[in-house]
């Protein structure tokens, strides 16, 4: 393995602990090759300092313990001057020092760099190719040409060569000038390859003159700071061994996301080996059989299987984890801090196997893991045992790789068994990317119900879905699932109230009903499903779902008699909480044996964060039904334009199923922050707090599609035109096949947020995640007829205020309501947005869609009405706490409001409010209850909305403009410090 990416290196802890990981599955290589830590690729010809050279001495004898091989890489290409004999001599001693530390294996890595030489180098090599590889044999030579001793080139896979692999100049040139001991390092077809096949291999290695060793970055994330990986190791061909000389492993730039994917390689390579060593003893016909049969082979390589063994590994991991003393994650005392980079593009980070010795697995251009030889490993030493000084200073993105040797026949069985033990330092291992290096640090912390579960008991159940729904005559199905790649390869505002939707008036809170124990339960997860190349393709206006769909569907709708009587059923926070299926609160978690992550919400959790091609059966699910709702939607449009009720009913019921699994994966992200490890929750809270805010618009946006959107014919601005536009700003993202995963930015948080009105306009505007992950669970919807009252006294509790002042509110109780929300609720309830947590509502977002209409309407008849309801002398007294808030509600309602100027009605059409109460901490709740308002302004055609801020609210004004609002250069408003936002949609 290797951990060669871009982004934060790993700590010391974390090293130790992907050590253990690689004996206890039999792989034993590992390649340092952190791109960003300085004194690997930026400042290369610096020697290490003797604590940098002690911390680098303590990591090698740490892997050598495990049995794994430490191969040390290092990246001059950038700007090394291939004909100096000065730079030569540093490279050489840097190589050295390391070989003095008790390091027998090297590697060289020229990828990711110009390919064009200086001036002086193009005076004495003819070639690019032959100056490299000029280095590399003297290199090679100097260290006394060791067993191990890798080359990354500049044209590491088929896309980098110009124009094929067997017709490239520089790929010939290598073949021919390196010494044959020198392994060349190869990607595949990509940079990230989805499939690797024999054939591939034949080509590579007839130009190359070797056997290549594959890095591969099936896992590498540091592309892409939304996205990461957790899907089983798939895609390689069977019986690629006997063409390679070694398998390198890039990983996620998180360790702890790392657990499946090494996992899962590990049961491959033991495949692998099995198949070889059945080869040998039935001989060539046998092995051609093995080779080129369609049907699985005994002992052949199950990509799912593999995952199931992983799974349940994982949850047991995962709660032994959560009982361990946190342990810091931060670069120990003593070492340089690390310096941050730009990240890049490197090439993946595989593992290989060394035919008769060590297997390696490459980097993206970075290190890379050596695995120790296959053998039953039944525990793992605690980490605490191997505690040691850290390595050297590094950058983020630094990259690893790991190397696997092949175990003697018989060492170790298909099968991983034994228990295992993983450290409680933070992982930095196998990604390409932080975090922190693409969004901001600060966010606004989050405390309520924080507090981690100490349970231990395991569950192992699985989410149970709504039964199949009927439609008419035939039942509406989910789309089907799809096999695995083998292993080869919606005018006008002022008007009325409208009278609440069915689906908002009629909703019923009621439980989620729980699934039936059965024989699912603990049950492999369901193939993956390829993504898809256009992000916005979906059936036509009413395309039905086949039976066959829904019964292969294992996430399927519900029957028209459950869905078709009456609107989504929604489940309030509370009542959430009291679900069979709903996670413990922290404070029941910190005394219950059942507050560990079951096993069916790892598997969810997995589902969610697949693969780079693939998303995973949940995701898939999701994905489906929120394409269809969107484009059956003016079925229960306003008018409706189904002819008969069957339409509609069908519609609902799988807004129903939506609506359910939206619910599960917020329960999981309540569970996993009040569960999971401090190492766990470091690295996999980012990614699924992402997923969680924009399931929670999308879930909410559905329900208010339902009697709300406007079916004009007329395309402008509305509906159908609103998502060609989305379609247009997305066009980027809607590639071939044969584009990299890059070019599919955010993965399901990117494909969902795609499928909203405002699609990927709020993707350039980011909330960093909280700092201090919160467990509570939020449930955001439409404005229903009971939430009126909660929300006024929202409103006023507010409100801190002195007795005299809590007096008058008591005797005037909507006062505070109506000045933020009653114009709203009165003139506009359609565009209002309620989020609720278990104290019940605590934020909403209100909107008008003509703002014009709507402020003419509430000058001339709603508030004459509020002067009537409160007297203008009512706050008359003294100074006093909460006299101000008091006195400016009195003056909005009995002072002529100032006119909005024409240029901003006409270039905003649209009016919005949003407001929290203050326990709400959670900025992503927040944003998603804007993304939501913002949604169906435009899903209804609106073109520009604008606020009002005070401009002393620097969070309000940081908030909105994260939301990419701007500040308007106008004056509006009674207050003389207010602030006039816009933004375009």
């Amino acid at each position: 393995m290797q951990a060669g990416f871009y982004g934060r290196p790993w700590s010391m802890e974390q090293r130790k602990l992907l050590f253990q990981w690689l004996k206890r599955w039999g792989l034993n290589c590992y390649m340092y090759a952190p791109k960003d830590e300085l004194k690997h690729r930026l400042l290369w010809r610096e020697p290490y300092t003797e604590h940098e050279a002690a911390c680098m001495q303590s990591l090698i004898e740490a892997a050598q313990e495990q049995g794994v091989e430490f191969v040390f890489a290092i990246s001059a290409g950038q700007d090394m001057v291939f004909s100096s004999a000065g730079d030569r001599l540093l490279l050489q001693q840097k190589l050295r020092q390391v070989a003095a530390m008790g390091c027998h294996s090297f590697a060289l890595l020229f990828d990711d760099i110009d390919p064009c030489m200086c001036q002086a180098d193009r005076d004495v090599f003819p070639s690019l190719a032959q100056a490299q590889a000029s280095v590399a044999n003297e290199v090679y030579r100097e260290l006394d040409q060791p067993s191990i001793f890798l080359f990354c080139p500049t044209e590491y896979c088929s896309s980098l060569c110009s124009p094929s692999p067997s017709q490239s100049c520089y790929l010939l040139t290598l073949g021919q000038e390196l010494l044959p001991g020198i392994s060349v390092i190869w990607t595949g077809p990509k940079v990230v390859s989805q499939e690797l096949s024999a054939t591939l291999l034949e080509e590579v290695e007839g130009v190359l003159q070797r056997r290549p060793i594959i890095w591969d970055n099936l896992y590498a994330n540091d592309y892409d700071c939304r996205r990461v990986f957790l899907g089983p190791y798939t895609g390689r061909a069977p019986g690629l061994m006997p063409r390679l000389r070694g398998l390198l492993l890039n990983p996620n730039c998180e360790l702890q996301a790392n657990f499946i994917p090494i996992h899962t390689l590990g049961s491959w390579f033991r495949s692998e080996l099995g198949s070889c060593a059945h080869s040998d003893h039935a001989g060539k016909e046998t092995a051609a059989a093995l080779g080129d049969s369609q049907g699985p082979q005994e002992g052949s390589y199950s990509p799912q299987e593999a995952l199931e063994l992983a799974l349940h590994d994982w949850v047991a991991e995962i709660n032994r984890q959560a009982l361990e003393p946190a342990v810091s994650m931060q670069v120990p005392e003593g070492l340089p801090p690390c310096s941050f980079l730009p990240g890049g593009r490197t090439p993946g980070q595989p593992s290989i196997s060394l035919k008769g010795g060590t297997r390696l697995q490459p980097s993206t251009a970075g290190g890379q893991e050596v695995m120790p030889d296959a053998q039953p490993h039944d525990s793992v030493p605690s980490v605490a045992d191997q505690d040691g000084p850290e390595p050297c200073s590094v950058a983020p993105g630094e990259g690893r790789k790991k190397v696997t040797s092949e175990p003697e026949k018989g060492s170790e069985s298909r099968t991983p068994t034994g228990g295992r033990q993983s450290p409680t330092g933070d992982g930095d291992q196998l990604t390409t990317g932080s975090r922190e290096s693409c969004e901001p640090s600060s966010a606004l912390p989050s405390t309520a119900g924080s507090a981690q579960s100490t349970g231990t008991s395991v569950a192992t159940e699985t989410l149970h879905s709504p039964g199949p729904p009927m439609c008419c005559s035939n039942g509406a199905n989910t789309s089907q699932n799809l096999p695995l790649p083998t292993s080869d390869a919606r005018t006008g505002g002022g008007s009325s109230p409208q009278p609440p939707s069915s689906t908002q008036t009629e909703v019923s809170r009621a439980d989620m009903p729980p699934k039936p124990p059965g024989p699912g339960a603990c049950t492999s997860p369901g193939p993956p499903a390829p993504l898809t190349d256009e992000v916005g393709a979906s059936p036509g206006p009413t395309a039905p779902l086949t039976p066959e769909e829904t019964g292969s569907s294992p996430m399927a709708l519900l029957t028209l008699e459950e869905a078709g009587s009456g609107p989504t059923v929604l489940l309030t926070p509370k009542e959430a909480r009291t679900s069979p299926t709903a996670p413990l609160t922290p404070e029941e978690a910190r005394f219950s044996p059942m507050a560990s992550l079951t096993l069916g919400e790892v598997q969810m959790l997995v589902e969610l964060f697949y693969l780079p091609y693939h998303h995973g059966p949940l995701a898939q699910h999701l994905l489906e039904h929120f394409r269809w709702l969107r484009a059956n939607s003016l079925s229960v449009g306003v008018p409706a334009t189904a002819p008969d009720d069957c339409e509609g009913m069908q519609w609902r019921g799988r807004a129903q199923s939506f609506q359910l699994l939206c619910a599960q994966t917020c329960r999981l992200h309540s569970h996993f922050v009040s569960s999971a490890s401090r190492a766990l929750l470091y690295d996999l809270h980012p990614y699924l707090w992402d997923i969680r805010n924009m399931l929670l618009a999308a879930s909410a946006f559905v329900l208010w599609l339902d009697g709300h959107l406007l079916c004009d014919p007329d395309p402008k601005g509305t509906w159908g035109s609103c998502f060609g536009w989305c379609q247009s700003i997305t066009a980027p993202i809607l590639l071939g096949g044969d584009a990299e995963p890059w070019a599919r930015r955010g993965g399901l948080f990117g494909e969902l947020q795609a499928l909203l009105p405002v699609g990927n306009s709020c993707d350039l505007f980011c909330h960093p995640p909280p700092l201090f992950p919160s467990s509570q669970l939020y449930l955001l919807h439409p404005l229903l007829p009971p939430d009126k009252g909660e929300l006024y006294r929202m409103c006023q509790e507010s409100l801190n205020c002195d007795p005299k002042v809590a007096e008058i509110l008591a005797a005037y109780p909507d006062l505070l309501g109506d000045r933020l929300l009653g114009s709203f609720l009165s003139l506009s309830p359609e565009y209002t947005f309620v989020l609720e947590d278990e104290g019940g509502p605590c934020g909403y977002a209100a909107g008008a869609l003509c703002a014009e209409g709507f402020l003419q309407q509430r000058d001339s008849s709603w508030l004459p009405a509020m002067r009537h309801k409160y007297p203008r002398d009512l706050g008359a007294g003294a100074p006093a706490l909460g006299q101000d808030a008091l006195e400016e509600a009195l003056l909005f309602f009995h002072t002529e409001p100032p006119a909005v100027p024409l240029p901003v009605l006409r270039r905003f059409p649209s009016l919005v409010q949003l407001g929290t109460a203050p326990r709400v901490l959670d900025v992503g709740a927040s944003r998603s209850l804007a993304i939501c308002l913002l949604s169906a302004l435009r899903a209804n055609g609106s073109r520009g909305v604008f606020c009002q801020v005070s401009a002393a609210d620097q969070q309000q004004l940081s908030f909105y403009s994260k939301l990419g609002f701007v500040a308007l250069p106008v004056a509006w408003g009674i207050s003389p410090g207010a602030r006039l936002l816009g933004r375009l949609l």
